[in-house]
């Protein structure tokens, strides 16, 4: 039987109007009720995504929160990602989690090493993801997941995060072209598309010049085939 995600939906537009009024604490409630809600009544694991990335999107919001608050609704949210039913789903919703970390319009929240930790982790769960499909189908899934993470790599590289460096993101391209190069790996011309349009935005963004041109120059291969 399904069950509606409508429950948690409800609690999670309240604290929108707690924030607007600096009211802390209420806030805090609606966010606490949401993932009791969560816990007891949603149980189809569809509506789990729904629901997580529900929860994600409301929080990356809400700038009423002190530290030690912000940290246990974070915490939660991870931890609740991590736990969804399938590996493609739990990775989505962990590099979900790193914009809760990063927020543009929050000075106080430019946690960059909070950001790779989730970044690093949804990877592993990725590599988890290519194992498991590996054994269940005897070849390993597509490599849209890598993908997907390289592209929040490159988004917090341009927010000017420090820990992610020309070396990781240039490590998970080689990741990528090894994967997709692998016998076993399934063809799927939609992802690989995906892929080449994130390699030509690098080259893009090498091309520009000044100070973006500086920060991509080094990453190297963005041409298939070539060290460009």
């Amino acid at each position: 039987m399904r069950i509606s995600t409508q429950p948690v939906f409800r609690w999670t537009c309240l604290p929108g109007a707690a924030n607007d009024c600096d009211l802390e604490p209420v806030a805090y409630e609606f966010f606490t009720q949401a993932f009791v809600l969560y816990e007891e009544e949603v149980a189809d694991s569809k509506a789990q995504v729904t629901a997580i990335h529900l929860i994600i999107g409301t929080l990356q919001r809400m700038n009423v929160f002190g530290v030690e608050n912000r940290d246990t609704l974070t915490h939660k949210a991870t931890g609740y990602s991590a736990k969804l039913l399938k590996k493609p789903d739990q990775c989505r919703a962990v590099y979900a989690c790193s914009h809760l970390f990063w927020v543009d319009d929050q000075d106080g929240i430019k946690d960059g090493e909070r950001v790779l930790l989730c970044l690093k982790r949804s990877l592993r769960i990725a590599n988890a993801a290519q194992q498991m499909a590996n054994v269940t189908r005897g070849s390993s899934g597509p490599v849209t997941l890598f993908v997907e993470i390289l592209n929040k790599y490159l988004h917090f590289f341009e927010k000017g995060n420090p820990q992610i460096t020309t070396a990781a993101i240039q490590g998970l391209i080689e990741l990528i072209k090894t994967e997709m190069q692998n016998d076993n790996t399934t063809a799927n011309p939609a992802y690989d598309a995906f892929f080449a349009s994130t390699l030509r935005y690098i080259q893009f963004q090498k091309q520009k010049g000044g100070v973006m041109g500086e920060k991509f120059g080094p990453i190297k291969g963005v041409i298939l085939g070539l060290d460009g």
